[in-house]
């Protein structure tokens, strides 16, 4: 149940975001430069390490399984106490490196 509305509203979300982004005072842009571009895609890339430390299986991502295999006692909890928070501060600083926009930071802002 919920589900069949939060994943309608994130869709809505991120398509609002897309097509925004480059919206408000442009402080910069790095989508031209190609280094920019591969630090921002390694470090998007790594945070969903981060995001889903516990699990590994994407059906338990999303509940539809219970999780069988943690990493709470030995995996990123031991290195981080908050992993999701920096794997999210780490998803939206490699998103605000490419699209450096008051738009965007204000929405990075909000995310974290």
């Amino acid at each position: 149940l919920f589900a069949s509305c939060s994943l309608p509203l994130a869709y809505s979300w991120i398509v609002y975001f897309i097509s925004h982004a480059h919206d408000g005072v442009v402080w910069w842009n790095g989508e031209a430069s190609p280094v920019a571009h591969a630090v921002a895609w390694c470090a998007s890339f790594s945070s969903f390490f981060l995001l889903y430390p516990s699990v590994f299986n994407l059906k338990e991502v999303a509940a539809v399984e219970r999780p069988r295999l943690h990493l709470w006692e030995t995996g990123v909890i031991r290195i981080t106490r908050h992993p999701q928070m920096v794997g999210q501060l780490l998803w939206s600083a490699a998103h605000l490196s490419m699209v450096g926009s008051s738009f965007t930071a204000l929405t990075m802002a909000l995310l974290v």
